[in-house]
């Protein structure tokens, strides 16, 4: 069991839902719009980027993409400590992996606000 984030955006296509969905599990597809932690225990780092979704009754939540990325860096902060205190990783690029797939999602968060004008909504599934 885990924690997994969906980006939505106005006009996503059902191609686009289809490969968020097809990288279930894995902590390196942020640049489909998707993140994965796993309930290990803390600290974790998507509450922390997302955590509108995670007040919210629905789970869901928009999130400007300038709020997102005012989170990062104690995103980035938090997923690595996350990475060497709980798992003990020592592979800097597999750290350097886990990262950047929050740098992509929301460097996709951005692009996608800018695209359509409005805000990606969030959808936290835990």
């Amino acid at each position: 069991m885990g924690i997994d984030i969906y980006a939505e955006w106005k006009g996503q296509t059902e191609e686009e839902k289809h490969t968020q969905w097809s990288a279930a599990f894995s902590a390196h597809h942020g640049h489909l719009g998707y993140l994965r932690e796993a309930y290990h225990g803390e600290p974790y780092a998507t509450r922390y980027l997302c955590a509108e979704a995670f007040d919210s009754q629905t789970s869901i939540a928009a999130i400007p993409a300038e709020v997102l990325r005012e989170r990062l860096p104690e995103t980035l902060e938090l997923a690595e400590r996350r990475e060497r205190e709980l798992y003990g990783e020592t592979d800097e690029c597999e750290i350097t992996r886990v990262l950047q797939s929050y740098r992509d999602f929301v460097s996709l968060c951005e692009e996608k606000e800018k695209e359509t004008g409005e805000p990606v909504t969030i959808e936290a599934s835990y």
